[in-house]
């Protein structure tokens, strides 16, 4: 059997991290909490995970952003919208084991509208991860992003999506 060697100088501090279910740093937005399964400290900036609940009757608005989302639906119910090739608000069901991508620029939404706690994994890039915890935890008095050519506050940006409603 194999036994593990002592890490050479030049890999301490880079080991496999593991988490167990109720492990990972915690961020508290609204009544959510993220539980964080992957930082982007820790994959070299290439991507972030987390892992979320969303109570019955919650949701998030209908939004977008720069950058890829995917979802991975571990347990209950969500339905995700979504714009029809027709130019239509559409909601697409998604019980565990269904996945979801939303591509970069891609308008979306996700409500349970169910009667039971949904779990989801969502994995995007590091700069998902930092507009998340800058809204909670801002560096500067207003928070601003590039966004295209232009600079917008987080609010003005995703207050402009959220009053789009689906039926």
């Amino acid at each position: 059997m194999l036994q593990p060697t002592k890490p050479i100088e030049e890999l301490s501090g880079h080991n496999v991290i593991k988490l167990e279910p109720d492990e990972g740093p915690k961020l508290w937005i609204g009544e959510w909490f993220l539980t964080w399964r992957a930082e982007g400290e820790n994959t070299g900036y290439a991507f972030s995970i987390f892992e979320t609940t969303i109570i019955p009757g919650n949701g998030l608005p209908f939004h977008k952003h720069p950058f890829a989302e995917f979802f991975y639906q571990l347990e209950g119910t969500l339905a995700f919208g979504r714009w029809s090739d027709s130019g239509i608000g559409e909601w697409v069901t998604c019980g565990a084991g269904a996945s979801v991508l939303a591509p970069p620029n891609a308008p979306h939404t996700f409500q349970n509208r169910g009667d039971q706690p949904a779990r989801i994994l969502s994995v995007s890039n590091y700069h998902h991860e930092r507009m998340l915890k800058e809204a909670v935890h801002p560096r500067a008095s207003e928070i601003t992003y590039l966004l295209g050519s232009r600079r917008r506050t987080l609010t003005a940006y995703l207050s402009r999506w959220s009053r789009i409603r689906f039926t």
